[in-house]
């Protein structure tokens, strides 16, 4: 079992400079109107995008560096439950048959991309753990995955 919470992250929103400090306001709730539901063509929602305003006379608070500090959210989190059975039976006094069941990702959770680089401008998480670190299919946070093997110790 793999469990741990979310990595914080600047917001890219809208006219974000970018930099360590994100140079925007909060101008409204975050996670307004955000629903924590997957969706494969778009991501899913994390922060709401209209929350937040590039500093101007129209854009209160006033800050000219905005107020938005630095790592003020955190991305989504990371669960993982993976089972292994083996079974040995033996055949004679020197040959035995093992028999395993390797079973990863077992409640088949979702686990999304977090840190920089995670949340787009858009406020979208589209990535999963696995791809965002180049292992499509196979790395954490991908699919319910499991194999069956059978070994002759001798």
């Amino acid at each position: 079992m793999s469990f741990h919470s979310g990595q914080p992250f600047n917001f890219p929103g809208p006219g974000a400079s970018g930099s360590q400090r994100p140079g925007l306001n909060l101008i409204g709730d975050p996670f307004a109107g955000v629903s924590r539901a997957f969706n494969p063509a778009t991501g899913e929602r994390w922060v709401n995008p209209a929350a937040f305003c590039v500093p101007s006379p129209t854009c209160l608070p006033d800050d000219p560096n905005g107020d938005l500090s630095r790592n003020k959210f955190y991305g989504p989190g990371f669960a993982d439950v993976d089972v292994s059975v083996i079974k040995n039976i033996p055949i004679t006094e020197r040959f035995k048959l093992q028999l395993r069941a390797e079973m990863f990702n077992v409640f088949n959770r979702i686990n999304l991309a977090t840190g920089g680089g995670s949340v787009g401008s858009s406020g979208f998480v589209t990535d999963t753990i696995g791809d965002f670190f180049g292992g499509p299919g196979i790395g954490p946070g991908e699919p319910f995955n499991m194999q069956l093997a059978g070994k002759v110790i001798f």
